[in-house]
């Protein structure tokens, strides 16, 4: 009997596979965990904003550096104004959303939205 035969079949490559299933499972769970972070992202900056105006803003996009993990991401929202405009905003993650995050909004990205609002295309 060969020492590589077990019960007359031959037991190479089950190791492979189960390899890179685990792979394939990290990257979904990843792939998953960054899509919810970015959907949390995207609501809680579109609240945020829409505190300080009247008119219906839309966050098109978001964009973040740093691991899913990270304690702390920086990144950049795109928001879409009633006009089409399309304005960029800068924002700080501390924390992640499963345990509590809070979402900061650099500079003076506000007072740009509420300028923008009160004198339109003027600026």
């Amino acid at each position: 009997m060969h020492p590589t035969d077990i019960r007359g079949r031959h037991s190479r490559g089950g190791g492979l596979v189960g390899l890179f299933l685990l792979v394939l499972l990290v990257a979904i769970v990843y792939v998953g965990g960054e899509w919810y972070v970015t959907q949390h992202v995207k609501t809680a900056l579109g609240e945020s904003l829409q505190q300080d105006t009247q008119q219906e803003l839309v966050v098109e996009s978001v964009g973040m550096d740093g691991w899913l993990l990270s304690g702390r991401r920086t990144g950049d929202a795109v928001v879409v104004l009633p006009s089409g405009e399309r304005v960029p905003v800068e924002f700080t993650m501390i924390g992640n959303p499963l345990t509590g995050s809070t979402i900061k909004i650099e500079g003076d990205e506000r007072l740009k939205l509420r300028l923008r609002e009160i004198f339109g295309n003027l600026l």
